[in-house]
């Protein structure tokens, strides 16, 4: 009967063992270390986007960033900070538990394996980012160059010529694709033409020509009105022929998956804020600019 009860009695204790052998001590700690370690990681990776986000402003301050990718910069930053914060709240969660049966640290390493990925995947799209941020994104096209005097189209002879003016944006594009090989990006270019604020002469073939582009009814256009639609018609020329220059190349892009050319005028704005002295008829005023922007998908 001793015996029996002996034996009843070892068969529990292996049974406990075993139960407890499935939740080791040291693993549990040192999995809720590297949780720890990766919101350390987590909370850094906020500082980054706060400065980030400071870069961001100053170059929408100084017209060197499209509206385009300034908003999905901007979005862009607060949704990872988002994700962020979704992250180390579960993390802090799972490591406050006490783990105690097999299910408990089964989650801990789920938890523990889902966050190395996430907070990898945050961490390259940050450093993706910051790399763009820190470029030159845009190019500044004189229209004096492109255009003659009251033209918006390109000569065939400045067409043939253009390369000289889009390579330095095409090669810095094509080095930043071929640096993120892994990514599927979509990358976006945007032309943004400017006028001076000199009139139009009423009755010029300029001007029938913008006020047909505009299709007013009745009224005839303001100085204002025509210069915006100048701008707006000599972006859309450098847009279109930046297209088929990019296209003639024939760059490998595998990595990216869409590509979207936008053209805006700007009409009597001035291009550059950061300059003072800016005259009615200042050339400096007439120019196109070229932004560039790549983004993971």
């Amino acid at each position: 009967m001793q015996r029996a009860l002996l034996s009843y009695l070892l068969l529990i204790s292996l049974v406990t063992l075993s139960l407890f052998s499935c939740v080791p001590k040291k693993g549990v700690t040192n999995a809720k270390k590297d949780l720890t370690g990766i919101n350390n990681q987590l909370q850094q990776q906020t500082v980054t986007l706060k400065d980030l986000e400071a870069q961001r402003k100053k170059k929408e301050q100084q017209n060197e960033i499209d509206d385009t990718a300034n908003a999905r910069i901007k979005k862009f930053i607060e949704k990872t900070n988002k994700e962020i914060d979704t992250l180390i709240n579960k993390n802090t969660i799972v490591i406050g538990e006490t783990v105690v049966e097999k299910a408990d640290w089964d989650r801990l390493k789920r938890t523990l394996s889902f966050s190395r990925k996430a907070s990898k995947n945050i961490n390259d799209r940050i450093l993706l980012l910051s790399d763009l941020i820190n470029r030159n994104m845009v190019v500044r096209i004189d229209q004096d160059v492109v255009f003659e005097p009251g033209k918006y189209d390109i000569s065939p002879e400045v067409a043939s010529a253009i390369g000289k003016l889009f390579e330095p944006a095409s090669k810095e594009i094509d080095l930043f694709i071929k640096k993120y090989p892994n990514f599927p990006l979509s990358l976006v270019i945007t032309a943004k033409g400017y006028s001076d604020a000199t009139s139009i002469a009423e009755g010029s073939q300029l001007y029938k020509e913008l006020k047909d582009r505009l299709k007013l009814q009745t009224d005839n256009p303001n100085a204002k009105e025509l210069n915006k639609e100048l701008s707006v018609a000599r972006a859309q020329a450098v847009i279109d022929l930046f297209k088929s220059y990019t296209v003639n190349r024939g760059s490998d892009g595998g990595n990216i998956r869409n590509i979207l050319y936008l053209h805006e005028g700007k009409g009597e704005s001035l291009p550059d804020p950061k300059v003072k002295d800016y005259r009615v008829e200042d050339a400096r005023r007439r120019v196109v600019l070229l932004f560039w922007s790549v983004f993971p998908e």
